[in-house]
């Protein structure tokens, strides 16, 4: 059995850390308690559909890794990315293909992930691309929202790139955002959101009940517990507007909120609010991918289940795109453990980095400087790649 690395600790801070796990569980247990009957109050607002028979066909997955975080030297930061597609035929295997590169950089850590993330979805994209161009599946799943790279983007403009004839940042933003709206217009991409934090029925209840009728949980845990296996359910079927919409919403009423603002004064000023939400959800589409909003075609979102061991999975689509037909294609071809198409789990576990991966491709590139004749002052490697942290040995 694996020792529980807390008892590492120094005991007086092992014993505040068990009294505040004490603390944890007793509030949780209330939370719980309130969710469950707040669920059942309004478990009738909801309606979901059971797939009811499977479907073959072809269908191809794409997928990205990056560094979880950058292999910090004194010279630079150096990070990885991979990505890759796979292509199935009825359940067989028929073909895959895989990419990767790296990326080092001097300036802000928060510039760093963004630029990181964005040249991975460049390299999903054309993953992506190349299975639908290749295959012609009748489904493509993608991982993550269909923009999910676009926080950040706008501090990325002039920042030069130089791979495969993209000059700048903003040349990247584009090409990257062109490639999701061609695969958007195939009708045949299917964004799989794994990690889904929304919390768009809490914000629906909000505007129309206000904050005493929140369930005040994320919508991926009420689904969870509502949701049968073998089933679908549409945010549409509930909202009537779009979830992002909803959702944005809701934060927005809750920064005021933890400000200070008193729930009367911010349910007189809700229209103020969800106009907000609107201004704000284009502002960051103009700012960020250079494009208006209203010539991204309109998504929809959905929640499908499989499994009763795992919880159901959000997914997104151009409105219209069928998802009880998608759905069928997996109703035996998935996870039992994750709820997942069984091609997402298969390219996720293709891509993904192992751990110290970041720190083994610095070390290479050290390896290589050193092995350069070419280059008389070995010291100077040496101190480009002292680690910024000495004290801790680094294993990312």
């Amino acid at each position: 059995m694996e020792e529980n690395p807390l008892l590492l600790l120094p005991r007086p801070i092992i014993e505040a850390l068990f009294e505040s796990a004490d603390k944890e569980a007793r509030q949780i247990m209330q939370r719980l308690r309130r969710l469950d009957e707040s669920i059942q109050e309004k478990r009738g607002l909801f309606r979901f559909t059971k797939i009811s028979d499977e479907k073959y066909g072809c269908v191809a997955a794409a997928d990205g890794a990056m560094s979880s975080g950058p292999s910090s030297r004194l010279g630079s930061g150096f990070a990885i990315y991979t990505a890759g597609h796979m292509a199935f035929d009825c359940k067989e295997l028929i073909g895959e293909r895989y990419y990767a590169g790296s990326l080092s950089w001097i300036e802000d850590r928060k510039s760093f992930k963004a630029l990181l993330k964005l040249l991975m979805a460049y390299a999903e994209r054309k993953a992506a691309l190349e299975a639908y161009e290749t295959y012609e599946p009748d489904y493509i799943l993608l991982d993550g929202p269909f923009f999910y790279f676009r926080g950040g983007c706008r501090y990325l403009r002039a920042v030069e790139i130089g791979v495969e004839g993209i000059e700048t940042g903003l040349d990247l933003i584009r090409r990257v955002r062109d490639m999701t709206l061609e695969l958007m217009r195939t009708g045949k991409a299917v964004c799989v959101i794994r990690r889904s934090l929304i919390r768009a029925i809490d914000g629906w209840l909000l505007y129309n009940y206000g904050e005493e009728s929140c369930l005040r949980a994320r919508d991926k845990h009420v689904l969870t517990l509502l949701m049968p296996p073998g089933s679908i359910w549409a945010y549409k079927d509930l909202l009537d507007e779009e979830a992002l919409l909803y959702a944005t919403f809701y934060r927005f009423y809750r920064r005021w909120r933890q400000e200070g603002r008193s729930p009367r004064i911010l349910m007189d000023m809700k229209e103020d609010l969800m106009e907000q939400s609107r201004r704000d959800l284009s502002r960051k589409f103009l700012l960020d991918l250079d494009i208006e909003i209203s010539k991204v075609p309109k998504t929809e979102r959905y929640y499908v289940r499989y499994s009763p061991e795992a919880p159901p999975f959000e997914v997104e689509v151009v409105e219209g795109t069928d998802v009880y037909d998608f759905a069928r294609y997996f109703l035996g071809f998935n996870n039992k453990a994750t709820g997942l198409p069984f091609p997402v789990d298969l390219i996720d576990e293709m891509v993904s980095l192992p751990r110290g991966s970041t720190t083994a491709f610095t070390r290479e590139v050290e390896a290589r400087l050193i092995r350069e004749r070419s280059i008389q002052n070995k010291a100077a490697i040496s101190c480009y790649f002292t680690y910024l942290n000495p004290q801790k040995e680094e294993f990312i």
